[in-house]
């Protein structure tokens, strides 16, 4: 059987759209003035520390190749948070129309399957369901994505590169329930309610 290859590009983008100048700020109306006040600092960084030995693009992969992918985020700002992961570009094949599968991602060999502390939304996005104190880092989302088995090759020779971007944002923990046992007891839905709520997507 013809052996086919294709390149396939991860790159790491951290988004801090909660982040102004290194604080997180909540924007309150008074009168007809927008006040802001620094309430913290939350500042997060999203390795992957088995990706290639952090090189930047595995090439020539194989139909059904499993690639070490692990991203997690570290809190290296000064007040606990909760954080979030966005992974785009998992149909980057199958919108390439060179697979009718999407890329897969798997932990401990099982596909489907996050990290501990992990959850998925339901709404694009993957949950850390621990507080992440100052210092900490969370476990890895998953430790590897699974190429499809059916993927074909490229046309010709051409040097073609598949994106797949992994995204984390992060809120602050405090305020987030009255006492800080109930933050710590949170579950996956009051954590997207609570990211809703400081982000603006709440909104009506």
């Amino acid at each position: 059987m013809k052996k086919k290859i294709l390149a396939l590009c991860l790159i790491v983008a951290l988004v801090a759209t909660a982040v102004i100048s290194g604080t997180l700020a909540y924007f309150t109306d008074t009168d007809d003035a927008t006040n802001v006040f620094t309430v913290g600092n939350v500042n997060i960084e999203l390795t992957e520390p088995s990706w290639l030995a952090n090189d930047e693009e595995a090439d020539d992969v194989y139909p059904g190749e499993a690639l070490p992918k692990d991203p997690t985020v570290e809190n290296i700002g000064a007040n606990p948070c909760f954080v979030r992961i966005k992974v785009t570009g998992l149909d980057c094949l199958k919108n390439a129309e060179l697979s009718e599968q999407d890329v897969a991602y798997r932990t401990n060999y099982v596909v489907g399957d996050l990290g501990e502390n992990w959850a998925d939304g339901g709404d694009g996005y993957f949950y850390y369901t621990k507080v992440l104190a100052k210092g900490e880092t969370t476990t890895a989302v998953f430790d590897s994505i699974v190429i499809p088995t059916d993927v074909v090759n490229a046309i010709g020779d051409l040097d073609i590169s598949y994106e797949i971007e992994v995204f984390a944002e992060a809120v602050q923990a405090q305020g987030a329930k009255t006492t800080w046992a109930e933050v710590q007891a949170m579950d996956v839905d009051a954590i997207k309610v609570w990211f809703g709520t400081v982000m603006g997507e709440n909104a009506q």
